[in-house]
């Protein structure tokens, strides 16, 4: 069976800075896979990567289809979106109006009017904001609002730097709820980011540790919870 993402030797720079080196990892269509480290150990870059928004080499295959010399807008087309770190939102438009961003590679006018309602309902506070500048709502809001947007794609895998950075726990618990839920009811395949590695973990199929840009460990998600050394590190117990 194809796997939906298949990374292999991936090296990445920004400029002379090489910051991922031979990065390997493996994803089946359906799976959430949790990407755990610490500040600067390279989380954020490989995403980057995937997306072709900085300088790499090496083999990235998506859908069967080799993506490493393709455009950030050409990878996107293939169904790949991405929640950056910051959420990424387009703060002088209208909430209403970053959905519709997010659907600009599809034709389907009434199509796209029910995936809108369908977030609204997902996200009622949203829908009370529905005509309030995106840049004027609270952090949970714009979180909301950037993974709606992203989903507007609908794509087959979305790419989440870390989602509850800076939310009050019951926002984050909120969140991650929703993503437990989409792929359990649409399917969608997810790679997240995540400084809350418990978190991470009870979504997740799959997990990859990474440090100083190399990948050093990865299996099933509860193997690498029962890891001693990623407990120390990162789940504080």
């Amino acid at each position: 069976m194809t796997s939906l993402l298949k990374i292999s030797d991936l090296t990445a720079a920004y400029g002379t800075l090489t910051v991922l080196h031979s990065v390997a990892l493996e994803m089946q269509a359906g799976e959430i896979i949790a990407l755990l480290g610490a500040n600067g150990a390279g989380k954020t870059s490989t995403l980057r990567a995937i997306c072709g928004m900085i300088d790499r080499k090496g083999t990235i295959d998506f859908k069967g289809k080799p993506t490493s010399h393709l455009r950030t807008e050409a990878i996107a087309r293939l169904g790949v979106s991405h929640v950056p770190d910051g959420r990424g939102t387009f703060s002088s438009l209208t909430v209403e109006e970053n959905l519709q961003m997010g659907a600009m590679t599809r034709r389907s006018r009434r199509e796209i009017l029910e995936d809108i309602n369908t977030w609204f309902e997902r996200f009622p506070r949203l829908k009370e904001r529905r005509r309030q500048q995106a840049g004027t709502l609270s952090g949970g809001e714009q979180q909301m609002l950037a993974i709606a947007r992203a989903m507007m794609l609908r794509p087959d895998l979305l790419l989440l730097d870390e989602p509850s950075f800076g939310l009050a726990p019951q926002v984050t618990e909120q969140i991650f709820r929703t993503l437990a839920d989409l792929r359990n009811s649409q399917g969608t395949s997810m790679l997240i980011v995540e400084q809350n590695a418990n978190l991470a973990l009870e979504i997740a199929d799959h997990a990859y540790v990474i440090e100083t840009g190399s990948i050093v460990m990865g299996g099933p998600a509860a193997t690498v919870m029962a890891d001693d050394a990623v407990r120390a590190s990162y789940l504080g117990y």
